[in-house]
């Protein structure tokens, strides 16, 4: 089978065969992955139907080619499939990519926090600790929820299916997403649900992975010039991003 066709087969089987969304998610903390030390941690979703995600996936695997799975990180420090590349050609394949990402104007979502922020402004906030736990959990919460308000903001009860990347938290993201199934989804008038997929086998990972990798980096200093692949990436409109820090965490708890 096809990579398309198995991204499509995938999609259908988490959204049990009837009409909706998929959501695949993505989480970064730093370039050298998830630790303890990382000052952001960012979550980062895209929207799109079973068949969108298909045709998505046939360009996409055109446009990376030769690269096999596509890391943010490797192509950033030119490691892993791109080792040995100079940065003229790695450059060139990242623009492809982008082309496609822009082309087919997927919706999505990125939200990062400052972790040390986040740690200081949970003292004294044992029953915020109870529902959130770590920061990891607490934006999955956030980035889940967003997605659902905003579909009961536009009165659409399709079927959300959330594919996220396979990590070592999850069943850390399994409870948060139980405890939002019985409380943020009033009425259980809409059917969510949550399936784990690696980047190889559910190729829509690696555009997670690359909004999440760039959100990152703009979210660390925000002051500092935005880089071309996240101009790229919000040209159309359609990223809503928030970050929390110091200057709005305390209004957030």
């Amino acid at each position: 089978m096809g990579a398309a066709r198995l991204v499509y087969e995938m999609s259908r089987m988490v959204l049990g065969e009837s009409s909706g969304k998929v959501v695949v998610i993505k989480v970064v903390m730093d370039e050298s992955g998830v630790h303890e030390h990382s000052p952001v941690l960012t979550v980062a979703a895209y929207i799109g139907t079973p068949a969108l995600w298909r045709d998505w996936t046939k360009r996409w695997n055109i446009a990376k080619r030769p690269i096999k799975v596509f890391h943010s990180v490797d192509c950033a420090n030119l490691a892993g499939e791109f080792k040995g590349w100079t940065t003229e050609r790695r450059d060139q394949l990242v623009i492809r990519l982008l082309d496609v990402l822009e082309a087919t104007d997927l919706p999505g979502f990125v939200i990062g926090i400052h972790m040390d922020d986040f740690r200081k402004a949970m003292i004294g906030h044992d029953d915020l600790k109870t529902i959130f736990g770590t920061p990891y959990t607490a934006i999955f919460h956030w980035v889940v929820q967003a997605i659902i308000n905003v579909a009961d903001t536009m009165q659409n009860y399709d079927r959300i299916a959330f594919v996220h990347e396979s990590n070592d938290y999850r069943h850390e993201a399994l409870e948060a997403f139980d405890w939002i199934k019985r409380n943020g989804n009033p009425g259980g008038k809409r059917v969510v649900g949550l399936l784990y997929a690696d980047k190889t086998d559910y190729v829509p990972l690696q555009a997670a992975d690359i909004l999440a990798y760039e959100g990152n980096k703009r979210m660390r200093d925000p002051s500092k010039p935005s880089r071309r692949p996240w101009l790229r990436l919000t040209a159309n409109g359609g990223i809503r991003a928030a970050c929390f820090d110091r200057l709005n965490m305390a209004d957030l708890i």
